[in-house]
């Protein structure tokens, strides 16, 4: 494995944890909630075609930016990442585009694990200029 595939992965592994908790909370909200709106399995479901969509999303965002690592200018780096980004979310687009045609599948149930990853990233962040900052008091 190459060096910069243990960066992905080692990203990957590090948002992990964040995003399962986010995950297993969001899908058993929407359980509750379907089974207290009389049974509307498509809250469930859309949570899991976009908890689907997020990771699928984010690691295609690994692979991109792992890809673009190997390119030989920085410009042709850039121009990859603004292709793959327009990709992603074209594809995005139309994933969410089927949900929404689909009966059993709630659209805004499905939109919301979308910033997970966002969410996952920023908590993670947090905590670790908390260590930081603890670290230095300690110092």
């Amino acid at each position: 494995m190459s060096k910069k595939s243990r960066v992905i992965y080692s990203e990957i592994r590090s948002l992990a944890p964040y995003f399962l908790v986010m995950s297993g909370i969001y899908l058993g909200i929407m359980t509750v909630l379907c089974l207290a709106f009389g049974g509307d399995y498509s809250l469930p479901v859309g949570a899991v075609y976009g908890i689907i969509l997020s990771a699928l999303n984010f690691l295609l965002l690994g692979i991109s930016a792992q890809n673009a690592l190997g390119k030989t200018s920085p410009k042709s780096a850039q121009t990859y990442m603004n292709i793959t980004y327009c990709l992603r979310y074209l594809g995005l687009f139309g994933l969410l585009t089927v949900a929404a045609l689909l009966p059993f599948i709630n659209l805004i149930a499905a939109a919301i694990p979308l910033f997970f990853v966002r969410i996952a990233i920023t908590i993670r962040e947090i905590k670790n200029e908390r260590a930081e900052r603890s670290d230095k008091k300690e110092e």
